[in-house]
């Protein structure tokens, strides 16, 4: 009985950490990526963009969604473990080299800024995390969602 109630409050104390973290991923993407990115797009506001593109060459937003980045990124780094060591130290120190974006979003986009550099391990880990968490579509299930 004792053991079951250590493992009852383990858990507990496991699921409220992992809420903490991803809430101040959250909080974290508010602060130092929505300016660029999105949090998610729908098909038809994705289809928009491309019309947009496809008559002035240049996209309508600075970076591409957020669900987006974690489908592609999850397609080379499908642990948590490596996806969340990946962002950390792309976020910190980007370039085309180590990504993972299509070359189309390069020629878009560019290479992001190293916004890394101002945050803090913590804040580092925690967006990281909550981008792993807060979507589930593979690149597969994605794509099929939001031709490109």
């Amino acid at each position: 009985m004792k053991a079951l109630t250590h493992l009852a409050v383990l858990l507990v104390f496991t699921f409220s950490f992992a809420d903490q973290l991803f809430e101040k991923g959250y909080e974290v993407f508010k602060k130092s990526c929505s300016t660029c990115h999105r949090e998610n797009m729908s098909p038809q506001e994705i289809a928009k963009i491309r019309e947009t593109v496809k008559k002035t060459g240049k996209p309508p937003i600075k970076a591409p969604p957020m669900s987006e980045v974690s489908a592609r990124v999850k397609k080379f780094y499908p642990t948590e473990e490596k996806f969340i060591a990946f962002v950390k130290d792309y976020i910190t120190n980007p370039s085309r080299e180590k990504g993972v974006c299509l070359p189309m979003a390069y020629k878009l986009f560019g290479v992001m800024p190293p916004i890394g550099r101002t945050l803090s391990e913590e804040e580092k880990e925690a967006v990281s995390y909550w981008l792993y968490h807060r979507f589930s579509d593979s690149w597969e299930e994605f794509i099929k969602k939001h031709p490109h």
